[in-house]
């Protein structure tokens, strides 16, 4: 939580895009920028903002080639409204706000909302009315949808599921979205083609932070994202329907889009390539579509977006939709969950994005326990997709200080007796490092390293000793110098 923003604001905020806005620029957080290119120049002034370790709000408004009320805003859930601590205690506050309000409240239906300003149908849609970026120089179109919610209704049951996949526009009533195999989407919309039916869809491309937090984590089958979300703002999320498919969606967002989904044998148009998260252009390829019947949309409406940047960037580690912060928090709370005792600690390593490189800190307590926890985490619903790396320390290792991650690595594992390599692992099409004969006929699994940097529990007792200055004797001479040795006070 923010040292800059107290707990009823920022609860607040994350259930109100404008709201969000509006307190960042209250706390000095808040970049307005009027009048730049949506071809590029957008894309590199939000680059160049990732390089601030927790970057500000930038509002768009005034875009090149659109009506001056229409906005687009990046950086809302990775800024200091939301973002005021750092390393382990940023996760641990994170899990402790997750847990606080972990009670999901179901969403309600309601006639109407701020949504249902504006309602365009037939001849009234045009996709191209609203600011789309080309993020990328390498990007193949327009993309209107990085922060976004992809919302489906599975037709055997009750269950509306939300996910955030990358959107582009393709002309004045078609939507390009890239789904990976296996995702909640793309098995709930197999359903409607296997029954020879198009899949009904509402894309909000503009939501509270709240929303796009939820749409951006793994929920398992059957729970629906809006109850996850009303938990965390303490309030029930308002659901309107679509006038076209009846699939609901909240009724504050910004700007939606509804109609069907071809299945791929009737109707596909070439998407991509995209720069994604991992820093490299993800492949072009056919993909399904989405015809548009209706727009919804706000009075000035709002835009969200996170495009996706090398994660070697500084502000990446809060800033892309599927953040690292909040996949640590989830993977720390499922190892407990699956039993894994001793877990005190959770991070991503700088460079590894959202999902490649794993490092998790325990208290060994038991032979075999470092292995329990590799093998669990591989397996765990956010770690498992593209889960490259999962590397288990002892808990006297600063996880959040990739120094200290190596030197553990260095010096506690033995490559041949430490190591377990596991093949038939889910990756995606965006993984740079699927093998082309693999991609090829669709294999999307490759192999997964579990590196167990711990000291051998059959040994531990008697391992080299750490030559450290001892911690609190450290601050004690620190404060005792303090004032008498200037890079004390540096």
């Amino acid at each position: 939580m923010s040292k800059l923003v107290d707990e009823e604001t920022r609860i607040a905020a994350l259930g109100d895009i404008r709201k969000a806005i509006e307190v960042a620029g209250e706390i000095g957080e808040l970049d307005i920028i009027e009048g730049a290119d949506p071809d590029l120049e957008m894309g590199a002034l939000y680059e160049l903002s990732l390089q601030k370790p927790v970057p500000p709000v930038l509002l768009f408004r005034k875009i090149k080639g659109y009506p001056d009320n229409h906005r687009v805003v990046v950086n809302t859930r990775a800024s200091r409204v939301f973002n005021g601590g750092i390393g382990l205690d940023l996760v641990r506050s994170f899990r402790k706000g997750k847990r606080k309000s972990s009670e999901p409240i179901p969403p309600v239906h309601v006639e109407t909302g701020p949504v249902m300003e504006n309602v365009l149908t037939g001849n009234q849609v045009n996709i191209l009315a609203f600011p789309a970026p080309k993020w990328h120089a390498g990007d193949g179109g327009q993309y209107i949808g990085t922060e976004c919610m992809v919302i489906t209704k599975d037709p055997d049951g009750d269950w509306v599921n939300s996910g955030t996949y990358r959107v582009s526009v393709r002309d004045e009533r078609t939507l390009s979205i890239f789904i990976e195999p296996g995702k909640h989407a793309d098995i709930i919309r197999k359903k409607y083609w296997a029954r020879g039916e198009h899949c009904p869809m509402v894309i909000s491309v503009g939501q509270a932070p709240a929303l796009g937090a939820v749409s951006a984590q793994t929920f398992p089958e059957n729970v629906t994202e809006f109850a996850a979300a009303g938990g965390r703002i303490g309030r029930a999320i308002e659901l309107v329907k679509g006038k076209i498919t009846g699939i609901p969606f909240p009724n504050d967002c910004e700007l939606v889009y509804e109609g069907f989904m071809p299945s791929p044998e009737e109707l596909t148009m070439i998407e991509g390539p995209f720069g994604e998260w991992p820093g490299y252009y993800a492949a072009t390829g056919p993909e399904p579509v989405l015809q548009v019947k209706a727009i919804y949309h706000r009075d000035d409406p709002i835009m969200t977006a996170s495009p996706p940047a090398r994660p070697t960037f500084p502000g990446t580690y809060f800033g892309t939709a599927g953040s690292a912060l909040m996949r640590a928090a989830s993977l720390w709370d499922e190892l407990e969950a699956a039993g894994v005792p001793g877990v005190k600690g959770v991070f991503k390593m700088p460079g590894g994005g959202s999902r490649f490189i794993n490092v998790i800190a325990i208290e060994q307590m038991h032979a075999g326990h470092a292995k329990m926890a590799g093998l669990v985490a591989i397996g765990c619903g956010s770690a498992s997709y593209l889960g490259r790396i999962t590397i288990i320390v002892d808990d006297d290792i600063d996880i959040t200080n990739p120094a200290e991650v190596m030197w553990a690595v260095g010096t506690r594992w033995d490559p041949k007796t430490a190591t377990d390599i596991i093949d038939g692992m889910w990756t995606g099409y965006i993984d740079p490092m699927l093998l082309p004969e693999r991609r090829e006929r669709e294999d999307l699994t490759n192999s997964r390293i579990i590196i167990y940097a711990v000291r051998p529990f059959a040994w531990k007792d008697s391992f080299p000793k750490v030559n450290q200055i001892p911690k609190e004797y450290s601050e004690e001479i620190a404060r005792k110098w303090a004032g008498k040795v200037s890079f004390l006070d540096k």
